[in-house]
Parts: C-alpha cells; structure tokens; sequence
C-alpha cells in the first residue's frame, strides 16, 4: 500500500513538473524579439485593423477570403516583427501571398500581449 501511495506521487509530481516546465517554456520564448513594436492596449485599439500579434481568428473575417485558412495559418505563425515575417511563412501559397500584400493596409502590429491567456484559434465564437 506504502510502495503504490509513493509511486502515485511521485508520478504525480513528475507530470506536475513537465506541465510547468512546458508552460514556463513556451510562455514568453516566442515574443522576447517583439520589443520594438507598440505596446498592446485593449481600451485604445484601433479595430479598424487586425493586429496580426493578438488578433483571433474571427477578427480574419472582415477580409474575404483569409478565414478560417489563412487567419489559422497567420496566427499560428506569430508572433511577428514585420509584414515581411507574415509573408515569408513556410508553406503560404502565392495566392495566400497576395491575400495578404493587397490587403496590408488592413493589418498592424503590435507587441504580443498573453496577459489574459487567450484563445486566439477556438475562442468559442460559432455560429448557430
């Protein structure tokens, strides 16, 4: 009984570790290079562009043609320091490409903000 209490522990402790040490690691790995963008800020946001560091999915489907795709492939590929970074994802077609290029003054960057821990791909917005 003694012997399964100790197993059980330990291996509790060893899952709480490795859900930490992911956690600690991809927390703030991805945005360390962002520091020259503007800060992020909620209650001044400009909604009229989709910022390509914070924005979720949905907010894609104010441009024809770059939801669900596209808007999955640019926010999962962030965060980014330039419009250049957005295009030279691996894997974007010249069609994508030019999604993004003819509607660049749609877009703007700023510094990744993880504060709130948001979902930015299933954020539970659906449609009924």
């Amino acid at each position: 009984m003694m012997k399964a209490l100790a197993r059980f522990l330990v291996a509790t402790a060893a899952i709480a570790m490795i859900f930490v040490a992911g956690f600690l690691g991809t927390s703030n790995s991805n945005y360390a290079f962002a520091a020259d963008l503007p800060d992020t800020s909620y209650i001044k946001a400009d909604n009229s562009k989709i910022d390509l560091n914070n924005a979720n999915i949905y907010e894609f489907r104010k441009i024809p043609g770059m939801y669900p795709t596209l808007g999955r492939i640019i926010v999962e590929n962030a965060p980014y320091n330039s419009l250049d970074e957005v295009l030279a994802v691996k894997g974007l077609t010249s069609e994508q490409q030019a999604k993004i290029r003819e509607n660049a003054d749609r877009f703007t960057l700023f510094k990744p903000d993880n504060s709130m821990q948001r979902e930015r791909i299933n954020n539970a917005n659906y449609r009924l």
